[in-house]
């Protein structure tokens, strides 16, 4: 039976995220406005509703129509702008693996070559940072990893983001020192960011993303039973 994602109805997170609004500052729409724009065409053209997610798919869109194109011998993974969307191999089941956990170029990474082990993402929320290799396998299932920067998000706006991920399977949360913005959302080759821990997009991200078919590198894979230690346990 195919696992359907749980949507998180509860009253409470939205109580929370409302309080947090009205004491929000809006988001700085000056130097960056072009780029924005141009995001925003961006999205319009790969059918996201949410305005502001970036695809790192390129023209292709999707997971689902990037390894079509693949496995026909129209492009290669190394071909793209960026490989980490077609590239799923378990580093540390290599023969010549130095025992070091995959670096990524993005910061929060958003896919690619990953350790063997998956993070429990059964709308897990963790109060440390996570090896980033056991996180984007997680990605690889279907989830969403919310992650935020504990030097630019209040406790009480980690309480309310808690609150949108908790009871929500195919989710999981984590502090991200120095990421850059307040919070980030990834899912397998998308991402989303906001400066705004109330923003009403992040619920939305969780429920556009998770297990989301164009986007499932894996289908039916579990959350459940990964690794639920941090870099600090």
């Amino acid at each position: 039976m195919r696992t359907l994602r749980t949507r998180w109805t509860a009253i409470a997170p939205l109580l929370a995220l409302a309080a947090l609004a009205a004491c929000s500052p809006a988001a700085d729409s000056g130097d960056d406005g072009g780029a924005a724009a141009d995001q925003t065409s961006q999205d319009d053209a790969q059918g996201v509703d949410i305005e502001g997610v970036e695809s790192f798919y390129g023209e292709y869109g999707d997971y689902t129509t990037v390894m079509a194109a693949i496995q026909a011998g129209d492009v290669t993974a190394e071909d793209l702008e960026y490989p980490f969307v077609a590239q799923q191999d378990h580093v540390d089941i290599a023969t010549d693996w130095d025992g070091q956990p995959p670096v990524y170029d993005l910061v929060p990474p958003a896919g690619g070559n990953h350790l063997s082990a998956w993070q429990t993402c059964t709308g897990s929320v963790y109060d440390a940072p996570l090896v980033d290799g056991n996180a984007v396998h997680s990605l690889e299932h279907g989830a969403v990893w919310l992650t935020y920067d504990p030097e630019l998000v209040a406790p009480e706006a980690v309480d309310a983001l808690a609150l949108l991920v908790q009871g929500r399977d195919y989710s999981l949360m984590s502090p991200y020192p120095g990421q850059g913005p307040a919070v980030s959302l990834q899912s397998w080759g998308n991402r989303y960011q906001t400066e705004d821990p109330a923003d009403p997009a992040i619920e939305a991200y969780l429920d556009e993303f998770i297990l989301n078919e164009r986007f499932n590198p894996e289908a039916m894979a579990t959350c459940a039973g990964g690794v639920s230690t941090t870099v600090e346990s």
